[in-house]
């Protein structure tokens, strides 16, 4: 009993030293995404830049020094479930991106699907995407970190606000029903992922031109099928978009897909606001 207080104290201990006293830094010497992706990922360092994983991930050894804090119990969106380590390093360098005072998991890539092996190093989540406003410049194809007290004084032609600093959920309108507990997560590369009960709510307004086959995948699940109904005309928040998928799944997302439907993202964390631009 006494060595497992001490296992909790430190974990405890180690958990405030990174959120309250020095918490997570990145510096990104490279802000260039890579191009013509789905998802965000940082070009250099192969980050996913997900707002959907509440922590970070590392798929490889960097030879950085590091120390156990505690075992991780981590599933991905279909509810698949790995056993990992997590670690805390004073520093961690890969390539182009730094970062300092992070606690992470550790995941062999021999547990991870073969497009995860080939795209990433890594996923840098919400507790240390919290510590920074970011700036997503899919003209420019560019991702920056700036501190939170930076005011980004631009009209946004949409606006999506969630309250919890680490799960990004929001309630919004798709279609004339309204949807609660969408996750925002960027990880997810489609447009919207709902539940089938809501398409089914959806379709008494309007009605999908297009219904198919698709695959989806997860940190730890690879090409899991999937029905695809695509939509044109259809109105989320009062907003009128072309064309938008919407995948039948087991979690409400809103994903990357959605995300480049605009130039710009300034995801606005003092503020706990994602404000989406046209050009």
């Amino acid at each position: 009993m006494g060595i497992l207080l001490f296992v909790l104290l430190c974990i405890i201990g180690v958990d405030t030293f990174c959120y309250w006293l020095f918490p997570t830094k990145i510096t990104l010497k490279d802000n260039s995404i890579k191009e013509n992706k789905k998802h965000i990922i940082l070009k250099n360092s192969n980050l996913l830049w997900d707002t959907g994983s509440n922590g970070t991930y590392i798929f490889m050894d960097f030879g950085q020094k590091n120390f156990p804090v505690a075992i991780s119990i981590d599933f991905d969106y279909s509810y698949k479930i790995k056993f990992n380590i997590a670690k805390y390093s004073n520093c961690i360098e890969m390539d182009s991106a730094k970062l300092q005072n992070i606690i992470y998991k550790n995941i062999g890539v021999s547990d991870i699907p073969q497009w995860y092996k080939n795209e990433k190093n890594g996923i840098l989540g919400m507790n240390v995407i919290n510590n920074y406003n970011w700036i997503v410049d899919f003209d420019k194809n560019t991702l920056q970190n700036l501190p939170k007290t930076t005011i980004y004084n631009h009209t946004p032609q949409f606006t999506l606000r969630y309250s919890n600093a680490t799960i990004p959920k929001t309630t919004v309108s798709i279609g004339g029903v309204k949807i609660k507990n969408v996750l925002i997560d960027s990880g997810f590369n489609s447009d919207i992922m709902l539940l089938t009960s809501d398409i089914e709510q959806i379709d008494r307004h309007i009605n999908p031109d297009t219904i198919y086959d698709t695959f989806t995948s997860g940190m730890f699940s690879d090409r899991i099928p999937n029905k695809a109904y695509r939509y044109t005309n259809i109105e989320i928040a009062g907003m009128s978009f072309d064309t938008i998928s919407i995948i039948d799944g087991p979690k409400r997302l809103i994903g990357t897909g959605f995300f480049r439907k605009f130039d710009r993202v300034f995801w606005d964390s003092k503020n706990r606001e994602v404000r989406f631009y046209r050009d």
